[in-house]
């Protein structure tokens, strides 16, 4: 008995990281981490308070990759026949551009920084986009509701603390 319960605890404890490599929920952001990678994301959409639409599917997302805690932002739809074409962010009175590659739009790494600090400033960008070359109007935009609790986990989790220094300067 006590040798079967000992191959049990060590069974979790070895498999432990395999399940740990999940996603959770914060507020409007799902957080999913493998690995060393770290992503997170919402829901792009006009007003906040309705209901989730599958047919106005489209997530913005923030992501870290192997520890390292500079970011990639991007902007996907998850609706069937609709394709992000065309994506900008604005905050306040500035655009930011987005590249987008086949159908995802990212953000350009030199703007990176700025979409990070404005966001935990808790300026929510508004998504300027195009799906199938059509403008969606009137502008969306991202919930920051539970971002900053988003972002202090996968610091955490991806152990970005721990390189934070090495970024010291980089603007």
């Amino acid at each position: 008995m006590i040798k079967n319960l000992s191959v049990f605890f060590c069974s979790i404890c070895l498999y432990s990281n395999v399940f740990a490599n999940d996603s959770i929920v914060m507020e409007d952001w799902l957080i999913s981490f493998e690995n060393k990678t770290c992503w997170a994301s919402a829901l792009i959409i006009e007003d906040h308070s309705k209901e989730y639409d599958p047919d106005n599917d489209f997530q913005y997302t923030v992501s870290f990759h192997n520890g390292i805690p500079l970011p990639q932002f991007t902007i996907v739809s998850n609706s069937n026949g609709k394709v992000v074409t065309a994506a900008s962010i604005k905050f306040d009175e500035y655009i930011l551009d987005y590249d987008v590659i086949e159908d995802t739009a990212f953000s350009f790494p030199k703007d990176d920084r700025k979409i990070l600090f404005n966001m935990l400033d808790g300026l929510a960008p508004k998504v300027i986009m195009k799906i199938n070359h059509e403008d969606i109007l009137p502008t969306p935009s991202v919930s920051l509701k539970g971002f900053n609790a988003a972002y202090n986990f996968m610091s955490k989790k991806c152990n970005l603390d721990n390189s934070i220094k090495a970024m010291e300067g980089i603007s």
